[in-house]
């Protein structure tokens, strides 16, 4: 580990804060994956839209706070590809469920894979911690 990757001392809280915060977006985008397969009229379900879309930027934030690599890593590339497929159901409405559904799949993926895909560096060529 070089002196630029040594770990930066977060205050404790950030943890806290961390772990709220992907609590409500996984509670958020619940209730609109299931507003969208029940049929829910879009002005009751726009809310929810932009609660799933402030709380995933938080997400992010975090991440990016936390470990500044984390954009070009595999789960920064997981994230950008979860956020691609949301924007499609803009050009394809029709597939919204279809899309809703793999992008929950890419999301778990990039939450859970392997350390060595989650942390490998796409720009450093190795895992970056």
């Amino acid at each position: 580990m070089t002196i630029s990757e040594k770990r930066i001392k977060h205050p404790a809280f950030t943890r806290a804060l961390d772990i709220v915060i992907r609590t409500a977006h996984v509670a958020v985008t619940g209730i609109l994956f299931g507003g969208a397969v029940f049929e829910v009229s879009y002005e009751r379900i726009i809310p929810w839209y932009y609660l799933a879309v402030v709380t995933g930027c938080g997400l992010i934030a975090s991440e990016v706070y936390h470990r500044p690599h984390w954009l070009y890593q595999g789960r920064g590339v997981m994230a950008l590809i979860h956020i691609g497929l949301l924007g499609l159901i803009r050009l394809l409405p029709d597939l919204q469920i279809p899309l809703m559904s793999v992008v929950i799949i890419f999301g778990m993926l990039g939450s859970h894979m392997p350390k060595k895909i989650r942390y490998w560096s796409f720009i450093h060529g190795r895992v970056m911690d």
